[in-house]
């Protein structure tokens, strides 16, 4: 566990060097570690492909987007969680 909150700390930090803002981690029912942030503005390729590369780095990643808001989350460790947990 201590591996996992590390690890999503290290990358917690880079995704939010990049993307200005802070990213929330929390523990899933699963076990792992969640590290999500808020997208915010136009997204160009080269800020894609460096978001890409940070996420690659994960166990689990994706993307959520609703009404104004878009969201990419990362996870690591534990078994993959359902949507209805978010």
């Amino acid at each position: 566990m201590r591996a996992a909150r590390e690890r999503a700390g290290v990358l917690a930090g880079e995704l939010q060097a990049l993307l200005g803002d802070r990213p929330s981690t929390v523990w899933t029912a699963g076990g792992a570690v969640r590290v999500s942030v808020r997208m915010r503005g136009p997204h160009g390729t080269d800020l894609a492909m460096s978001v890409l590369a940070i996420l690659a780095r994960a166990d689990r990643y994706g993307h959520r987007k609703g009404l104004g808001r878009e969201q990419l989350w990362l996870e690591i460790g534990g078994v993959p969680t359902e949507a209805h947990e978010w």
